[in-house]
């Protein structure tokens, strides 16, 4: 059986470890666009429930 050598096995390492990072990246930027799509939801909730009927 044939092992690795360790600067291939190194670069791969590394590759994995940039493409694990950029992945954590995307995911931040969905989450931070996430968040302020809730927070626009919700003001836009709050602006309905400030200007709704007084129940009858």
């Amino acid at each position: 059986m044939k092992t690795k050598s360790p600067p291939n096995e190194l670069a791969r390492r590394l590759a994995e470890r940039e493409e694990v990072e950029v992945g954590i990246l995307e995911l931040e930027g969905l989450l931070a666009k996430a968040r302020r799509r809730l927070d626009e939801v919700s003001a836009e909730i709050e602006s309905l429930r400030e200007h709704r009927a007084p129940p009858s």
